[in-house]
């Protein structure tokens, strides 16, 4: 039968069972705040077209508040939608008493019929519920709170065997951070729909499975199975400042059909960062697996819901068109559209398999708008204080709304030349204070700031942040975000002594290692040499540890200088005869004026590089450690193959590092570190390099291998187990969740309770990875299993796994007690982990005939007297008990009783 004739029929089928269907699809409750205790709700739902017996033209919604009325629709009879589709909007505002946290919530007696995966086969008598919870803010200082809007509607096609995507397209106004969350659909509140099967969970396997990414919203089901109506729900989730403020609950249909069709596919790239007023044009390509179908693309989300500045997407002629073919999103943001969260734009391409609709491919491109770096920043020494200026105007100084709330200043000891990132945006983490907020002093044409904190020593730097905000009606800021951090400018304080600029070992040895120590004079300008003539003298001292302030002089460490032009041929030295290779060690330079021993004033420390290493599985582990006034920002791994030449192996910004690339168990690798720096002054030569000792390893295998995952399963696991004789076996199996190609062997754990102590019960030798254990007469208990490698190495144990003994207890409704050997005893048909059991045997007249705690029963037919009953019916009462103080099997019914 051919594809048409099959959606044909199966559309047919589907129509025909909607004259007797009823009502609701899909809907949500979406928020806007108007006043400071008011909202306005707007109800969404979409029905069934041709349920004209259950169309409501209002709905009844219940405030939260203990107040509820019925709400009528706005947009007249419904927006009739295709494929027996409804749109409804069911609008009305409401006024709180005070400031709270509220369900709004509206429930409909009736679903659509048909639905697969809630109560079927009948779906139409399960009401359709749902509610979004508010929270009042202050508004005074929190500002008001809309919930997030879903541009994308709620009723989607999917086609059997196919992927299938949704996105809801979630757009906050206010810029709030969203998650999602999947849940059962509600009948009421707190009360899920009866008999909700997941929709990957009919006909399950590896090729139906269905995810909600938390984060973008993205619904995947890959793929459907089989053809119907089924319902999911999912719920949004509104934070500000990392406190939930509102969600709200989306229940939505998904239509599969038997199509042999494909749907069209979206590349794009899926993450972009812009500055405020430059522009985006982003390709999008669009392109169909089956040729010579036509596509139509179109895009939603918030840049297209700003009034006045909306994205455009060009799609050439527009409307459905050969493929492939590429459009253009295009967006040039304002200043006012920067916000911390980004925005979101669905691209939807949809095929035209059913003429004038068809399946669908949704592609979410996220775009972040950030706030563009302040620029032209320059700094000069002030005398007693640093001045910074920058550029004024400052690219967003006209932005709406009081948005742009000035600039913070940041400030840290010493550079930090990071790399800036397109999309990053702050200084946190990076060693900066922030030493002034919401700034927007001036002096000459420029943006000016003083600071006049530069008491301490050594090189100060600074960054400029742009701040924006929202503004509450008392003018309070929120939602806060920052720009692009400005570039860096340095200036040293206290130039009037000695700047350490090199500590670099020079040999590695335990008694004859070497480090060699440069510095750079004070700034002649700095030390007024008329104050403080000479002579001058620098001292160096050395701490044996690179965090140590124990210092003492070096032997030939002290250097004089009639002048102050003589200082400047004494700014290096070697210092000999150290333990390099267990000891980094620290330095500073005390400077002293005149002919008086009183110091004038020392320099900062600064250590050499020590490197540590460790051995590992083929490789080195390799950290470093410094203390030193500079920012190194770049570090060079240099390796040495059995006493062959060093050769550089590998760079980074971090200060640790994994050699495993050429390194085998067994041979002795030798390392050194260099390390390169900057002050960020101008009058500092830059890089600083400086080397570590060298330190050597020998690798071997200390690896454990990773943990096994493990499984237990036994009789209890069956359908309908009966009782074989290996009814009292566990059937222990694991995997490794990594690939190990040096597992030797695995060691068993079982503990017979929870809290109990684990017990080697039994080894299995690699790749085998079953193991059966017969506790004894009862199987519950819990199981470890350790995997060993060919070194010994053990892993960590595996997650403790339990199982219960699984009761069973079944009895006949009929004996024959006549000593033929066949069915002469009343007992069970089923036991299993039965310790005891309370069973009474009743007459007509309800007497006790016959008593027993025999698991077994074993009644032949006789009373408590030893005489034989009449043949005929009576009652019995059991209760079958695991083990003393467990909960019963609790049983009673009719025995018919018969010897003739």
């Amino acid at each position: 039968m051919g594809k048409f004739k099959v959606l044909v029929i199966f559309l047919s089928l589907w129509l025909t069972s909607d004259l007797w269907a009823t009502h609701n699809r899909a809907g949500e409750i979406t928020i806007r705040q108007t006043g400071d205790l008011t909202i306005e709700v707007t109800v969404t739902t979409y029905t069934k077209t041709s349920s004209t017996q259950a169309d409501r033209d209002s709905v009844k919604v219940f405030w939260g508040d203990g107040s509820s009325e019925y709400v009528f629709r706005i947009n007249g009879e419904g927006t009739p939608l295709d494929n027996n589709r409804k749109l409804n909007y069911y609008v009305a505002s409401h006024t709180y008493p005070g400031r709270a946290t509220y369900t709004i919530s509206m429930m409909d007696p009736n679903r659509n019929g048909g639905i697969l995966n809630v109560n079927p086969p009948n779906s139409e008598g399960v009401p359709f519920y749902i509610e979004a919870t508010y929270t009042f803010l202050n508004p005074q200082f929190q500002g008001y709170n809309n919930t997030a809007r879903l541009l994308q509607p709620p009723i989607d096609f999917a086609c059997v065997g196919k992927r299938y995507i949704h996105n809801p397209n979630a757009f906050d106004e206010d810029g709030d951070s969203l998650a999602f969350e999947m849940i059962v659909p509600l009948q009421d509140s707190g009360l899920n729909v009866p008999n909700f099967i997941p929709p990957q969970q009919i006909e399950p396997g590896i090729d139906n499975i269905m995810t909600l990414d938390p984060v973008t919203g993205d619904l995947v089901w890959i793929s459907p199975q089989i053809p119907g109506e089924y319902n999911i729900a999912f719920i949004v989730k509104e934070y500000r400042g990392g406190v939930l403020i509102s969600s709200f609950i989306r229940d939505m249909q998904i239509l599969v059909l038997v199509c042999e069709n494909s749907p069209p596919e979206i590349e794009a790239i899926e993450e972009v960062c812009l500055v405020a007023g430059e522009t985006l044009n982003l390709a999008v390509n669009i392109s169909d697996p089956d040729i010579g179908q036509l596509v139509k693309v179109s895009a939603s989300g918030g840049p297209f819901e700003i009034e006045g500045n909306m994205a455009q997407l060009d799609d050439g002629p527009g409307g459905f068109q050969p493929q492939p073919f590429q459009a253009i999103l295009s967006w040039t943001p304002r200043c006012e559209q920067i916000r911390d969260q980004p925005y979101t734009v669905i691209i939807k391409a949809v095929d035209n398999f059913f003429d004038t609709t068809g399946l669908v491919d949704l592609f979410a491109i996220r775009i972040k708008v950030i706030g563009p770096p302040p620029k032209g920043v320059e700094i000069k020494n002030g005398g007693e204080t640093f001045e910074l200026s920058w550029d004024l105007p400052y690219a967003c100084d006209a932005a709406a709304d009081n948005y742009f709330r000035g600039f913070s200043i940041w400030k840290r000891n010493g550079s930090n030349q990071f790399e800036l990132d397109s999309c990053e945006t702050g200084l946190d983490g990076r060693g900066y204070t922030k030493i002034a907020a919401n700034w927007k002093g001036t002096r000459d044409g420029r943006y000016f700031f003083e600071d006049g904190d530069i008491t301490d020593e050594g090189s100060y730097c600074y960054r400029i942040l742009a701040e924006f905000a929202q503004t509450t009606p008392s003018g309070q800021p929120y939602l806060r975000v920052e720009s692009i951090p400005s570039d860096e400018v340095c200036l040293r304080a206290k130039a009037d002594r000695p700047l350490i600029t090199k500590v670099s070992v020079e040999q590695t040895d335990l008694a004859n290692g070497s480090i060699t120590i440069k510095w750079i004079p004070p700034d002649p300008v700095a030390l007024d040499t008329i104050l403080f003539p000479g002579p001058y003298r620098y001292e160096l001292l050395r701490a044996d540890d690179i965090n140590s302030a124990d210092f003492q002089p070096v032997a030939g460490g002290t250097f004089n200088a009639a002048t102050f032009e003589g200082l400047k041929k004494d700014t290096m030295f070697v210092d000999p005869g150290l333990d390099t290779r267990t000891h980094g060690y620290r330095y500073k330079i005390d400077f002293y004026t005149g002919s008086s021993t009183t110091l004038y004033g020392a320099s900062q420390s600064a250590s050499s590089v020590y490197l540590t290493v460790l051995p590992s599985d083929d490789a080195s582990l390799l950290s470093w450690a410094y203390n030193v006034p500079w920012d190194n920002y770049h570090f060079e791994i240099w390796r040495s193959d059995a006493g062959g030449q060093f050769s550089l192996v590998g760079t980074t910004a971090e200060t640790s590092y994994k050699d495993n690339d050429g390194v085998f168990n067994g041979i002795d690798y030798c390392y050194k570190i260099i390390a390169y720096g900057d002050y960020g002054l101008d009058m500092v030569p830059a890089p600083l390099i400086n080397l570590s000792q060298e330190a050597c390893v020998i690798p071997v295998d200390n690896v454990p291998p990773c943990t096994p995952q493990v499984s237990v399963t036994n009789i209890c696991d069956e359908a309908n187990p009966g009782t074989p004789a290996d009814a009292f076996v566990n059937y222990v199996t694991w995997q490794l969740p990594c690939t190990e190609d040096d597992i030797a062997y695995y060691i068993i754990y079982y503990s017979e309770a929870h809290s109990g102590e684990f017990v080697e019960v039994g080894r299995v030798d690699h790749p085998g990875n079953t193991f059966e254990h017969k506790p004894g007469e009862k199987i519950a208990g819990c199981y470890m299993v350790v995997a060993v490698d060919h070194s010994g190495n053990q892993s960590p144990a595996s997650l403790g796994v339990c199982v219960e003994n699984c009761p069973v207890f079944e009895l006949p409704n009929a004996f024959t007690p006549n000593g033929d050997g066949q069915n002469d005893l009343f007992k069970p048909y089923r036991s299993r982990f039965i310790e005891t059991v309370d069973f009474k045997v009743f007459n007509k007249w309800g007497q006790v005939v016959f008593s027993t705690s025999d698991p077994q029963i074993n009644w032949n037919g006789t009373n408590n007297g030893g005489k034989d009953v009449s043949d005929g019916v009576y009652f019995y009462t059991c209760e079958a008990y695991e083990s003393q103080g467990t909960a019963p099997i609790v049983l009673s019914g009719y025995i018919e009783l018969i010897r003739g």
